[in-house]
């Protein structure tokens, strides 16, 4: 118990690191990318409006705009492409840029005209170009701007900040596992505690009990039996099961895992159905079952056996007056499916999430005339867990189900 609560907890805070990590990061590497993109875009809005060259060429005045340098003048690679009514390339300016020659700037213009869109991103091979589009009565004009070396550099600020981020995160988990056997010891020591209470309340209620039940049996010898006698006898077989499943749950939060084999699922169901059929067609509703033969998976025999034990008697208890009450057990693979159904009325709108709550009772006053504490699902939930098998609780056209997946 003392690894799994330490387990949980490092994970726990691994996943909280890791929020806080991404919501730290994924605003700077926005940040920065459309920092660079709106700079890109002030430069093409400039080529644009300057006919698809830098202004001052040719000796021409320049006038740079805000966020501009005049460096960049000579730093920044891009062309332009110029289209007439006709749709012909009738100016190509590549004097800016190196890899890309009139031909293949036509080309790339030309797969951008065809498009209709006034912006975008065009990436060729390891280049990516940034690009703006100006339609006019002219003729359409088409600028690129060469932005590979900035979309490196936030790539590479975005590779380091994910390493320093699993460096943090790495460092974290280290230290929280040295510090969570710590942390968790309290909780332990509490559940220790309260585990210790129910056992040794346990064994302290089954002395008065017995005491209590003999008692009765000998009034029941020398006066013969009445209604306060019988009444005493069925609280007392009432406390008695209290008690063990009390003591069940106790021990089932000790064991952290069972040792599974290969058992015979089909026997097993079998033999759990063949039990509960009489008792439960003596109570006036149907049974029926539905087994596939020759089916395997990895359990525990005695468990899976308790679990059978536990949905049958649910279902036999909730059964509407009349009702059918219905196993079925299918091969899936490796695994198996396993349902327990029985007819349910009041089942509409209910919370079935709370029905593996311990000595949660549908009927709030606990005043109910079915027996029971509400401690049996919550045994089965966690049988199931050291199976490995999923519990699921469907409710549909007035069945409610009690379904089990093994893997």
């Amino acid at each position: 118990m003392l690894q799994r609560l330490r387990l949980r907890f490092v994970i726990t805070s691994m996943c909280a690191l890791l929020a806080v990590l991404a919501l730290v990061m994924l605003p700077v590497y926005y940040l920065v990318e459309r920092s660079f993109s709106a700079q890109i875009e002030v430069i093409l809005d400039l080529l644009l409006d300057n006919g698809g060259d830098m202004p001052g060429g040719e000796g021409g005045p320049i006038d740079m705009p805000f966020r501009v340098s005049l460096e960049q003048r000579y730093e920044t690679r891009f062309f332009s492409v110029f289209f007439d009514t006709e749709g012909n390339a009738a100016v190509v300016n590549t004097r800016s840029v190196y890899i890309v020659d009139d031909a293949k700037a036509e080309q790339i213009a030309r797969e951008v005209y065809t498009k209709k869109r006034l912006e975008g991103r065009y990436e060729d091979n390891a280049n990516v170009y940034l690009y703006k589009v100006k339609r006019g009565e002219r003729g359409t004009l088409i600028c690129f701007v060469d932005c590979t070396s900035r979309i490196w550099i936030i790539r590479q600020a975005m590779t380091y900040l994910i390493s320093v981020g699993l460096i943090i995160l790495l460092c974290f988990v280290l230290l929280m596992g040295k510090l969570s056997k710590k942390v968790v010891k309290p909780f332990v020591e509490n559940s220790e505690r309260q585990k210790r209470f129910i056992t040794n309340a346990s064994h302290e209620l089954k002395t008065p009990l017995a005491v209590i039940s003999a008692n009765t049996e000998m009034m029941e010898i020398e006066n013969g039996k009445s209604k306060w006698t019988e009444a005493t006898m069925r609280q007392v077989e009432r406390l008695n099961r209290l008690v063990s499943e009390l003591v069940t749950l106790s021990r089932l939060d000790e064991k952290d895992e069972l040792v599974l084999s290969e058992v015979d699922m089909t026997a097993l169901v079998k033999e759990a159905a063949e039990n509960f059929e009489t008792v439960i067609k003596q109570q006036g509703k149907s049974f029926e079952s539905q087994i596939d033969e020759g089916v395997k998976v990895r359990a525990e025999s005695r468990s899976v056996s308790e679990l059978c034990s536990i949905f049958l008697d649910n279902a036999a208890k909730y059964c509407d007056d009349g009702g059918m009450v219905t196993v079925v057990l299918t091969a899936r693979g490796k695994g198996a499916r396993l349902a327990f159904c029985n007819s349910y009325a009041a089942g509409e709108n209910v919370d079935y999430r709370r029905f593996f709550d311990r000595f949660y009772r549908e009927d709030e006053s606990h005043n109910s005339k079915k027996s029971g504490f509400g401690i049996g699902l919550s045994i089965a939930q966690e049988i199931s867990k050291h199976l490995g098998a999923k519990l699921q609780v469907a409710y549909k056209a007035g069945v409610i189900s009690f379904i089990l997946n093994f893997r």
